[in-house]
């Protein structure tokens, strides 16, 4: 029996289980964010013991930078996972072999290794574009060759990661999700042990690479075991067909690449501007406050992005009903988790934070709360692009930019003539409200066109 069935036996659980709506996909997914959640704490103890104050702030400036994959990813994996789940709509699976039309199974084929072969590229570009960025970055605050060398070695790791997560994305096409989160809150585990255990024996900035091989290692090995025969399948397969991946995806791709390059400037922009204007103590404030809110609202989004999979079938099978109902579900569900443990998350920082001296590493619980109630919003929003999304479509391109630009504009401004967080992230409030308006208003249009069968931009 494993652990999600055993708790359904208690009454209590199984009718808050119901109430939420925690599959095991939820379930494992809420987990690793927990576990995320966890790590964290344990990573400030790591951090606070064996880092300066100084190398704090390169910490976070380190994680923040790594966010520059995205340049590269382009959000290629979000849809290599959405084709693949319109193609699996028509197919069935036995025993981890897929069946169905050879039309449709040649082309679900042909989509996966065209995946494999674009994705060597961009993980090439992506190292090319974390290395030298960074190291200019990077060399206007410090000439420390080793901290260099440190930087170098994560970039490694983080454009490798690319290649991991492209395996995830192809089990989440195939609505493996459940399989796909425990390896990840497994690997997850393994890292954290691996970084702590560096940071523990004076690697300093050298842990976050050491964390990432055992990731990408013990990923390798779990993807692939995990589901042998379907791999298999899939290498074995000789393709007769000639598609146009590229043809295909490059009209979603464009637009897709737009707004995860605006996503780097609405979500990872602001710890850069604090340690190039404020320094590193101000952007290790910054980036733990950050890394901690976001965990909260990744657990909430959770709800929405374990659906994922299941929101492409329902459109590819043209079942409106059960995708919105679905929906609606998972609005309120994630919103309602979303408010309850940021109110928790409050609390600790309050009442407990002070007692271990933490919070001399943090930002004020005032600001925390701005934070909060900005990714609260970004919440909505998220959830609203899911359901766009599943359509192969991306509506929300100009959002993303417009969004990006104020976001930019409003951190670069507060730090450049005031050095104020909090200025900052009133302006990033600020910027969040503002958007809500135009998103709403596009999600609520697009729904209707959709309704009535005029899927496009």
């Amino acid at each position: 029996m494993s652990f999600t069935d055993y708790l359904k036996k208690l009454p209590l659980i199984n009718r808050l289980i119901s109430l939420l709506g925690v599959d095991k996909a939820i379930f494992y997914t809420v987990l690793g964010v927990g576990w995320s959640s966890i790590a964290g704490v344990i990573g400030i103890f790591f951090i606070i013991n064996y880092l300066t104050i100084v190398e704090q702030g390169y910490w976070y400036t380190f994680l923040s930078l790594g966010a520059l994959t995205v340049f590269a990813e382009l959000g290629f994996t979000t849809i290599i996972t959405q084709f693949i789940s319109h193609e699996y709509a028509h197919l069935t699976e036995m025993n981890g072999t897929l069946y169905g039309e050879e039309s449709r199974l040649d082309r679900t084929v042909s989509l996966v290794k065209f995946s494999f072969k674009f994705y060597l590229v961009v993980t090439l570009i992506a190292f090319l574009i974390l290395s030298i960025i960074g190291v200019i970055f990077l060399m206007h605050s410090t000439n420390n060759i080793q901290l260099l060398i440190a930087w170098v070695f994560y970039s490694f790791t983080g454009a490798f990661m690319l290649l991991v997560s492209l395996l995830g994305s192809i089990l989440r096409g195939f609505n493996k999700v459940e399989r796909v989160q425990k390896i990840i809150t497994l690997t997850g585990f393994a890292s954290s042990i691996a970084m702590w255990s560096a940071l523990y024996n004076n690697f300093s900035l050298f842990a976050l690479a050491i964390g990432g091989i055992v990731n990408i290692i013990l990923s390798l090995i779990l993807f692939f075991s995990s589901s042998r025969t379907l791999w298999s399948q899939i290498f074995r397969f000789k393709v007769i067909g000639k598609y146009n991946w590229l043809k295909e995806t490059l009209p979603l791709q464009w637009r897709y690449a737009i707004s995860w390059t605006s996503g780097y400037f609405i979500f990872q922009f602001m710890v850069p501007v604090a340690m190039f204007y404020a320094g590193a103590v101000t952007a290790g404030k910054v980036g733990l406050a950050l890394v901690m809110v976001r965990a909260v609202q990744s657990m909430a989004s959770s709800w929405g992005m374990t659906k994922v999979p299941h929101f492409n079938i329902l459109v590819a099978q043209k079942r409106r009903n059960d995708l919105d109902n679905l929906f609606n579900t998972i609005q309120w569900q994630s919103l309602f988790m979303y408010i309850i443990v940021s109110i928790a998350f409050i609390l600790i920082v309050f009442f407990i934070f002070p007692l271990i001296n933490w919070n001399t590493r943090i930002l004020p619980v005032d600001q925390i709360i701005i934070l909060l109630l900005a990714e609260g919003v970004n919440l909505v929003i998220f959830n609203w692009a899911y359901y766009l999304r599943s359509h192969k479509q991306e509506p929300y391109v100009r959002i993303s930019v417009l969004n990006a630009i104020l976001t930019a504009v409003a951190v670069w401004a507060s730090f450049y003539l005031f050095s104020s967080t909090f200025y900052a992230l009133c302006g990033y409030l600020v910027v969040q409200l503002i958007i809500l308006i135009p998103a709403r208003r596009i999600f609520i249009i697009k729904r209707k066109e959709y309704e009535d069968g005029k899927i496009g931009y």
